[in-house]
């Protein structure tokens, strides 16, 4: 019995060409996941730098008029902010290959 069993399970191939399948499909997906990911990077450092020029644009800058009356005056105030906006990344190479810090080009 024992004899008969290990020789049925020795013959049977039934499952090897859909594990093959499956293999070529997982392979295909994770493919398009890593450069779908890659996609998603740039677009996710598009919109922070977006963001954060839009955040600079934010004027902080006021003026405050002067009182005048009753014989006495008081002066004014102001501020000016000037907005600026964020650099864009630079593609340096590293100097050094175990350099993790560096900005990667769009």
């Amino acid at each position: 019995m024992t004899k008969n069993l290990v020789q049925r399970l020795w013959n049977d191939d039934d499952g090897a060409l859909i594990a093959i399948e499956f293999l070529f499909v997982a392979t295909i997906l994770i493919i398009g996941i890593i450069v779908g990911l890659a996609g998603v990077r740039d677009a996710v450092n598009t919109e922070l730098t977006e963001l954060g020029n839009a955040i600079l644009a934010l004027s902080q800058g006021y003026i405050i008029q002067g009182q005048l009356g009753c014989c006495a005056q008081t002066d004014g105030s102001q501020a000016i902010d000037t907005p600026g906006l964020l650099p864009d990344p630079l593609c340096t190479p590293p100097a050094i290959p175990s350099l993790i810090d560096v900005i990667p080009c769009n």
